[in-house]
């Protein structure tokens, strides 16, 4: 992947006035962009909130509409997030829910479902191993690639300011 190239030539004016930037330059603009987006995200989202809590004085979870004249409408689409407790209690409940009637295994089984999720440090140690030639995690690193996608995430980039000495 050659993004620099490829961004150099689609945007040459923009790279031509950073190029010219030393880079405590390039870094406080950085900061000066990234802290008015961070301003502007915030004002947005308590606007946002303000605006849905006036036109939609009782909203309903999933999509509210409101005619606004002229083929014009409002939406806002209401969510809320739906997060379980450890897997403990998780279980402690479902167990308990089981064993109410008739139903309760039924309802246990059809309220949570549970998903994998990727342990990172297994798969780490897998690869030091591979890297040190084991055999077994060549093995099973060959077999868990059929299961994983990797793809790279967007950086992230901060200044971090020094600690302030204490008095």
């Amino acid at each position: 992947m050659n993004w620099d190239m490829q961004a150099a030539t689609q945007w040459p004016e923009v790279f031509g006035s950073w190029n010219s930037m030393t880079e405590d330059q390039l870094l406080l603009l950085w900061e000066q962009k990234k802290k008015a987006i961070d301003i502007a995200k915030e004002e947005e989202m308590d606007l946002r909130k303000y605006i849905v809590k006036r036109e939609f004085p009782k909203p309903q979870e999933g999509t509210n509409t409101k005619e606004l004249g002229q083929g014009y409408q409002l939406k806002s689409v209401i969510k809320y997030n739906y997060n379980l407790s450890s897997n403990d209690i998780v279980e402690k409940c479902l167990d308990h829910i089981s064993a109410l009637g008739n139903e309760g295994p039924f309802i246990a089984d059809r309220l949570v479902s549970w998903k994998p999720s990727f342990l990172i440090t297994e798969y780490r140690d897998l690869c030091e191993r591979k890297d040190k030639g084991d055999a077994s995690a060549i093995k099973i690193l060959n077999i868990v690639n059929e299961m994983l996608t990797i793809s790279e995430a967007a950086p992230t980039l901060e200044i971090k300011e020094p600690k302030k000495a204490k008095k």
